[in-house]
């Protein structure tokens, strides 16, 4: 298919000319990005929108993506697509552009605190993986168009491709896009009662069932139920998969 960057970039919601654009102020947007490479542990990157190239990237893409920082900042616009399986590869242009359309109708003040949040398949070593990406805006252009995104990504512990959301930071409800159906709908946002919140955020912790009923004061067969009920709420399988849903969702802020 020959995706590359370019696929990705839209003159109406992206910037376009470098005037418009403080690339005075580039270098703190770069030393934001390192600092907070250093405190996490997914691969971060900054897209320039208006350049059409990887401003950044952190130092931690080997393992998922088989490559250096280094050699995907300088020939990921090939490398990166190339280990997206094809059939993919037209999913992700699709999800990008009507997320910008989305984003666009919104009220003002909406687009500067939106995270977009989707999973697709890398292959690394003849492996295919499924990896959680995140884009939120980091910059704008004068005239209101995106300027620099930066992303995430992370080894996902869903079993499912996809899972598109649009998300405004802070707010529960949420934006859900259906490959079937090709639209997007509102959802309302997944609510946690105090125990919910406090068994999840334990369990993310490594707090086994038997030492999490102790602290909470509860039985283990109470915690167990408890634990019965998030996984239905959030539609999981196993406590790593809410975990991961709920740091998704934005539940153990």
């Amino acid at each position: 298919m020959g995706v590359t960057l370019n696929n990705f970039f839209h003159k109406d919601y992206m910037a376009s000319n470098p005037g418009d654009c403080d690339y005075s102020r580039i270098d703190s947007y770069v030393n934001f990005a390192k600092a907070i490479s250093r405190n996490v542990y997914q691969p971060i990157y900054i897209v320039d929108c208006c350049r059409k190239n990887i401003l950044f990237a952190s130092g931690n893409f080997k393992l998922l993506c088989g490559m250096t920082s280094d050699e995907f900042k300088e020939n990921g616009n090939r490398m990166y697509f190339d280990a997206i399986p094809e059939d993919e590869q037209s999913i992700l242009i699709e999800v990008v552009k009507q997320a910008l359309k989305l984003l666009y109708s919104l009220p003002d003040g909406i687009k500067e605190n939106v995270v977009l949040s989707y999973f697709f398949s890398m292959v690394n070593n003849n492996r295919r993986r499924l990896i959680n990406h995140k884009i939120t805006p980091l910059a704008f252009s004068n005239d209101g168009k995106i300027w620099l995104a930066l992303c995430t990504i992370s080894m996902s512990s869903n079993k499912k491709l996809g899972n598109i959301t649009l998300r405004k930071y802070g707010d529960s409800d949420y934006f859900y896009y259906s490959l079937n159906k090709h639209i997007w709908y509102h959802k309302e946002g997944i609510g946690l009662t105090e125990m919910e919140h406090d068994i999840l955020l334990l369990s993310s912790q490594g707090y086994t069932i038997k030492e999490i009923a102790y602290m909470l004061c509860k039985s283990e067969d109470s915690i167990k139920s408890y634990k019965r009920v998030l996984f239905a709420k959030l539609g999981v399988k196993s406590i790593t998969e809410a975990v991961f849903a709920a740091i998704n969702y934005f539940l153990l802020d």
